[in-house]
């Protein structure tokens, strides 16, 4: 790994890690928070020191190219939001994620945005930020029959955001079947296994490849959405399966590494799918025929996301009970023009694509948008529960949603608030849509084809 950087492009190494002091920023004008809906998050002493925004902390993992759009579109939301911001990374070593965010409250860290490796090191995780009054934001990872509200979290665990991991997934294996004929061997390259994005993803492809009884799953690996392993591992397969049709990989790093694998074996035939939505392979997309298709799921816009409701969070904003489990839509990529397209305007060189100022309702009050389509997510409808899902783990013995989610769930609040969420949504890539051959996005995908 490269050294860790912090947000305003000082580098952050491991050994000046809690030498971080000057954190700039304006303090933001008393304007009233917008209590927007019944809860319980409250805190105080907001601004990290007099004279400046709150200080917030991107902790993912450097050197992968979907975090790096992730920490560039944070960073550039708390600067719009005057917060202070900074990043380090855990490499994707959970003892080091605990040990640094010991440091948290040193650097005088009021809010986090997340991602762990490791599903089941997140209540451990969580409870030391909560404790420590430090709200926290978290990527992907849910336990199942665990809610970011439960009591022991004191009110400052705002939510976890992820996507339509599954749904993406069965969408971008059909357009490569379907792309190849719908026959010939398959060889899929995951991420960690059991991470819930790796199982969601799995999930949706085995449903697929159900449609295609004539595509054989030959291989398998696992690569911790590491490219170089990516490529270790087909590069290793390849001389077993040299007629491989499919290449099914369940990200776009994932995707690079077996490109490079193919591409040294003189394997021109064999056609590849990814899925993020990553600069570098929209890039890729545009030159080389055999890529079918990705999942632009902007995991970047999780950034923007996090930070506003950090922000909002720290200035008093009181979020509905049921905004703790977000979904966010993913953009189906299918043509070399519709690639171009999205690099255009989400690529590193171009201005952010999301107005943070614009989504924040502390700012905004009753008029703040969402400029990406969002859904507050029902866990025991699919992700849990009697449905068939991506995770079926039963609930457990006595197992109790916290009492506000409860009964919101029985008020029929779930309806509600998507109903105000979609009101609000303002489409920034209708552009993009344009372009693809696929137009809707990959969330709400099982409940059209009556999955679920």
């Amino acid at each position: 790994m490269t050294k860790d950087r912090i947000a305003s492009s000082n580098d952050f190494s491991r050994r000046n890690f809690l030498q971080v002091a000057g954190l700039g920023g304006m303090a933001l004008a008393g304007i009233p928070a917008l209590a927007a809906c019944a809860g319980d998050a409250t805190i105080s002493g907001a601004a990290a020191s007099a004279g400046a925004g709150p200080m917030l902390m991107d902790h993912l993992i450097a050197n992968v190219a979907a975090f790096d759009s992730t920490d560039r579109a944070f960073k550039l939301s708390a600067k719009a939001l005057q917060c202070a911001h900074t990043f380090t990374s855990h490499d994707g070593d959970m003892q080091k994620a605990f040990s640094q965010e010991l440091l948290f409250p040193s650097l005088n860290v009021k809010g986090v945005h997340s991602y762990l490796v490791a599903d089941a090191a997140l209540d451990r995780y969580t409870k030391v930020l909560a404790d420590a009054k430090i709200a926290h934001s978290n990527l992907s990872n849910r336990l199942p029959w665990f809610a970011p509200n439960d009591p022991k979290f004191k009110g400052y665990f705002i939510g976890n955001v992820g996507g339509p991991f599954a749904e993406e997934a069965y969408i971008i294996t059909k357009l490569l079947l379907e792309r190849g004929g719908g026959k010939g061997q398959a060889i899929l390259l995951g991420g960690p296994k059991g991470g819930l994005s790796e199982t969601a993803r799995r999930f949706g492809v085995n449903l697929a490849l159900k449609e295609f009884p004539d595509v054989k799953v030959v291989a398998n690996a696992y690569t911790d959405w590491d490219t170089t392993k990516a490529q270790t591992q087909l590069a290793a397969l390849l001389p077993t399966y040299p007629d491989v049709k499919f290449v099914v990989a369940l990200n776009d790093g994932v995707a690079l590494g077996a490109l490079a694998a193919l591409n040294a074996a003189r394997n021109t035939t064999a056609l590849v799918c990814g899925m993020d939505g990553d600069p570098a392979f929209l890039q890729r997309m545009q030159k080389e025929e055999r890529i079918v298709a990705t999942s632009a799921g902007l995991i970047a816009f999780s950034g923007v996301l996090a930070a506003v409701r950090l922000y909002d969070f720290l200035n008093g904003v009181k979020f509905h009970p049921l905004e703790v489990f977000i979904d966010t839509d993913s953009v189906i990529v299918d043509t070399p023009e519709a690639a171009a397209e999205l690099h255009k305007i989400t690529g590193p060189d171009a201005p952010l694509l999301w107005d943070a100022t614009k989504m924040s309702r502390h700012l905004q009050g009753d008029k703040w948008i969402l400029p990406h389509q969002c859904l507050v997510s029902n866990p025991t409808n699919f992700a849990w529960g009697d449905k068939p899902g991506t995770n079926p783990t039963p609930r457990p013995k006595n197992f109790s949603w916290p009492d506000p989610y409860q009964a919101a769930l029985d008020k029929g609040d779930l309806d509600v608030v998507n109903a105000d969420w979609q009101k609000r949504f303002v489409d920034p890539y209708a552009s993009v849509r344009a372009k693809a051959k696929t137009k809707e996005g990959a969330l709400g995908t099982f409940k059209r084809i009556g999955l679920i």
